[in-house]
């Protein structure tokens, strides 16, 4: 058979969508409705903080958009080929349309349907076995046209960790542990996977509110509609390269609607606290975390004078935390000069596989300042993104790091010398 372009595999949620997926590209791109909806353009850069919503190499996105959206939140708006693992067919349960995947050194095309119940969990639970440096499309697998929009709900870290909400039994690799249907809370077909913990009655009651149920029931027409929530980001996911400028408008609004519910289902889950009272030493074991990175942040503790916190705890305190994934490393003391407060860590992607944590100083705010934007002020000079919210404020490094004793010292004198020079702290 012939060799097809780009040569990888490619597949599509619907008929329509099948001459873009031999393409492996959009027909046209997003910059004039970003423009009239005041969104950043991007075109294929991944924006920084949305990692878990934009996995992948730059080949796999298209017109990345960025700022406020339609429905309110701040987040971003892609076209976005999704990757779905190959075993000898994709791994995703339904029909599939003009799947075209390489096994053997050979292109074979399948025109059944696929339902292949193997899970693979894949980067999300367990690192790669392959060290080799990846390449785009180097895998064995499908890429699937889809339109995707994303915000960050980081009340949603602990209680809903890892979840897939959607019509897909098997959609690889986010197929969790935990699975839950939904067709006796009045949802047929549409089901909640989880990592862990199942979710609880109560939470999936609060979670599945009118406005929710309305957006699931008009979408269960749509040949793909699914909602992520990877460590605290939230991406809502419909076939097909959209075009349409009152259909993103109208994808937009439905993932703020989702997100505004699961931030309220998940805010009964924590206990909130003031930033300057201290937590418990670490006792939760986080998932992803390997001993290896433990014990190194247990060093640069001792190094820097600062006493361990447990994540998990943080959490819960600091439920709106303006700091992109699951917190992997807490410290709270004094960070130099008398000034206190907390160095933190957190992973938007599986430690144990990116091997990449951002860094963030947290420091107590004046009653009565004003909130910063929701997309913070960035300090280019200081490569730091500053939040102020909830009584604190939050200055977040601009870059990830491995592990790497200048980067968390740079990132501590980074911080202190912001703080100083705007006033936020005592000189």
């Amino acid at each position: 058979m012939a060799k097809r372009p780009r040569q990888h595999g490619f597949a599509a949620f619907a008929p329509e969508d099948v001459a873009d997926a031999r393409a492996g590209r959009p027909p046209g791109d997003l910059r004039e409705y970003g423009a009239s909806r005041g969104l950043a353009w991007l075109d294929r850069a991944r924006p920084l903080g949305f990692s878990a919503g934009s996995p992948g190499f730059d080949e796999y996105r298209f017109s990345v958009l960025r700022g406020d959206l339609p429905g309110g939140r701040y987040g971003v708006l892609m076209h976005q080929l999704m990757e779905i693992p190959v075993t000898k067919s994709p791994n995703v349960s339904g029909k599939l349309y003009g799947s075209v995947v390489k096994s053997g050194g050979n292109w074979w095309s399948f025109s059944l349907p696929n339902r292949t119940d193997i899970p693979i969990i894949g980067d999300f639970l367990d690192p790669p076995t392959d060290h080799s440096p990846r390449e785009p499309f180097d895998t064995n697998a499908v890429w699937i046209p889809t339109t995707a929009v994303g915000t960050h709900v980081p009340e949603s870290v602990l209680p809903l960790f890892l979840t897939r909400l959607d019509r897909r039994d098997k959609l690889s690799p986010y197929d969790f542990d935990q699975r839950r249907d939904l067709g006796s809370a009045g949802l047929p077909d549409w089901r909640l996977r989880t990592h862990g913990t199942p979710v609880s009655d109560a939470l999936l009651q609060r979670l599945l509110t009118p406005s929710v149920r309305e957006v699931l029931t008009r979408r269960a027409n749509d040949p793909y509609f699914g909602v992520l929530l990877l460590r605290g980001t939230m991406v809502v996911r419909r076939n097909g390269f959209v075009l349409d400028p009152d259909e993103l408008d109208r994808l937009a609004a439905d993932m703020c609607t989702i997100a505004d519910a699961v931030r309220d289902a998940c805010l009964p889950e924590l206990a909130p606290r003031p930033l300057t009272e201290p937590l418990p030493s670490p006792r939760s074991e986080h998932p992803e975390v390997t001993p290896a990175w433990r014990d190194g942040y247990i060093q640069v503790a001792t190094r820097l004078g600062l006493a361990m916190e447990d994540p998990d705890e943080l959490h819960r305190a600091f439920p709106a935390l303006p700091l992109p994934g699951r917190v992997v490393a807490a410290m709270y003391g004094d960070l130099g000069g008398g000034v206190q407060g907390r160095l933190v860590y957190a992973a938007e992607m599986n430690l144990r596989a990116a091997e990449r944590a951002r860094g963030a100083v947290l420091l107590a705010a004046q009653p009565g300042t004003p909130d910063t934007p929701p997309a913070g002020e960035r300090q280019d000079d200081r490569l730091l993104i500053h939040h102020q919210r909830s009584g604190m404020h939050v200055l977040v490094s601009a870059q990830t790091a491995g592990f790497y004793r200048e980067e968390q010292e740079g990132l501590l004198d980074r911080a202190l010398a912001f703080a100083r020079e705007r006033g936020l702290v005592r000189r």
